[in-house]
């Protein structure tokens, strides 16, 4: 009987040890990897689905919006007249509409945000402007009504209630009564969809103007334009950022005119928000928010030669 080759046993014995050990490491490293995909997959349902962490401070995440409209050749080719902000205030909206003569064959409405919340007849006014067929951006009121009624409507197609939905995540109740809570829940199908259809910049190129909610970076290309900035800024500040604040810096239009002044080619943005402004008509910048809910005025501007000003007086909806 031969001897028995013990090195070539234990080699052997080595190799499948090592092949062992290589398909460990591997099965280790493709559990590793499979728990990462699936935590992403968690992180992004928690994204997409508007679910959200604890908090007793709890906004609804983001919406989906479109950034950049042109306003279509057949209304850019009407008489283009521009409405503040209208917050509810349905009567006023009506009576503005009747003194500025407006015409559907001959006019084209263009609404400069925040239709909707601190005035009574916030779903009132939507239909209206929808039933004109108006244009429009969306304010960050408008913004704030879509975010709660879209994750209403996550809530429903996942069937969950939503007072098990707040105890669940630790939300105040106090926040889901918000009235902007509130008004989405009375959003019905078209008047949300017409609201979600308003994007955050109208381009009208016909007469070189934007239309935006609050503002504009003057020095930022349109597509790289933060849609929060451009529904909630007030101020520029010293480093070139945006701010809600009017103490912080200067009113964004100081900026915005400065640069379109040196322009070959200046464009005009009309705009709403800064109610403690009031109106402010500077060359190449229209403010119309002329504090309408507060008791001033609702104001639309006539896009002829002589951009002609119309305002309405309001009752005070809000302090």
């Amino acid at each position: 009987m031969k001897g028995v080759n013990y090195q070539m046993l234990y080699n052997k014995k080595k190799h499948f040890c090592d092949l062992l050990s290589v398909k460990f490491i591997i099965l280790i490293l493709f559990l590793t990897v499979s728990l990462c995909v699936l935590f992403l997959f968690a992180i992004n349902d928690i994204a997409e689905n508007n679910i959200p962490a604890n908090t007793h401070s709890f906004e609804p995440p983001s919406i989906n919006y479109t950034l950049l409209n042109k306003l279509a050749t057949p209304f850019s080719q009407k008489n283009l007249i521009f409405i503040g902000d209208v917050h509810g205030a349905f009567d006023e909206l009506l009576k503005l509409i009747n003194k500025i003569d407006y015409d559907p064959l001959k006019d084209h409405l263009i609404f400069v945000g925040d239709l909707v919340a601190k005035g009574p007849k916030s779903i009132e006014v939507v239909r209206l402007i929808r039933s004109l067929g108006a244009s429009c951006v969306r304010g960050n009121h408008d913004d704030k009504v879509l975010k709660w009624k879209n994750l209403l409507n996550f809530l429903d197609s996942r069937k969950i209630e939503l007072n098990e939905y707040i105890k669940e995540h630790n939300i105040s109740e106090d926040i889901v009564k918000s009235e902007h809570g509130l008004l989405a829940k009375k959003l019905d199908v078209e008047t949300y969809n017409y609201l979600l259809s308003c994007p955050i910049i109208l381009d009208i190129p016909e007469y070189n103007l934007y239309v935006v909610h609050a503002g504009l970076l003057p020095d930022v290309l349109l597509s790289e334009q933060d849609p929060s900035d451009i529904m909630n800024m007030r101020n520029i500040k010293g480093d070139g950022k945006p701010s809600k604040s009017k103490n912080e810096g200067h009113a964004w239009s100081k900026y915005w005119n400065a640069v379109q002044e040196k322009s070959s080619s200046p464009r005009t943005v009309i705009y709403g928000h800064d109610a403690s402004r009031g109106l402010k008509i500077k060359p190449y910048s229209f403010g119309l928010d002329s504090r309408c809910v507060y008791g001033g005025e609702l104001s639309a501007l006539i896009w002829n030669d002589n951009r002609e000003i119309k305002s309405v007086k309001c009752k005070q909806y809000d302090s």
